[in-house]
This record gives structure tokens, sequence and C-alpha cells, in this order.
């Protein structure tokens, strides 16, 4: 009979860590989104450049809600509104020194388009959308 019970006792404790983990990766997960809730952790402003020729404008803004991580947000700003072109999270020497970078430009099309260059990262493209993905 004990041996059945010293069964039981190495399965539960085999079975622990398969329901710990992925417990502790959930925690882990909800710790760090909510650490980037704007509300707690606001942006600041880096720049503002113009782009295109009708006052259209890229605002680029950081944050550090967690120790070691940055994030940069890139938003087209024009008259009637502001729409987020896209983030990038990584640590805060990726966003310094003579790698990191980015560009805007008018399509063909008539959209924003611009690239982040981050060092030790493939570049991105974000994009406006074209005016019938906008509608």
């Amino acid at each position: 009979m004990s041996g059945r019970g010293n069964r039981a006792r190495w399965g539960l404790l085999l079975a622990l860590p398969g329901v710990l983990g992925p417990l502790g990766i959930l925690g882990f997960i909800f710790y760090s989104e909510t650490a980037h809730d704007e509300g707690r952790c606001p942006y600041e402003l880096v720049v503002e450049r113009p782009v295109g020729e009708r006052g259209a404008r890229i605002r680029e803004e950081r944050r550090r809600c967690l120790t070691g991580v940055e994030e940069r947000r890139f938003s087209l700003v024009r008259a009637d509104r502001t729409q987020v072109l896209g983030r990038r999270r990584f640590a805060p020497d990726a966003f310094t020194g003579s790698g990191y970078g980015w560009d805007a430009g008018v399509s063909d099309a008539g959209e924003i388009q611009m690239r982040v260059h981050n060092p030790g990262y493939p570049p991105v493209a974000f994009r406006e959308g074209t005016a019938e993905e906008r509608e």
C-alpha cells in the first residue's frame, strides 16, 4: 500500500512543473503588459519631423516602463487625426548611436511610409495605409 502512495506523490511532484511553469509564464506576461499601460507609464516626446508637403508630421515618443526595456512609438500626425504607425520595444542601447535612425517619405500613391533602423535588429517598415484601407 505504501508503494502506491509513493508513486502518487512522485507523480504529483513530476506534474508540478507542468502546472507551475505555464502559470509563471502567464504571470510574467500579465506583469509586463500592465507595466506598459499608458496610464501608468506615459510616453514622452523625442522628436517630431515634417514629412511630405501637406503638413503631415511623424512624432517619435519613448517610455521606459521596465528596467532595461525602452519602447518607441511612431505616430503620423495630421491636422485632423493622429495614427500610430508602429512601435519598437528593445533594450535602450538599440535606440542610440550611429546605427539607430528612421526615415519617412510619401509613396507614389500618396501614402506616408517610414523605415526604422535599430543596430542589431532587422529594419522594419511602417506605413499609413492606402486611402481605401483607411476608410
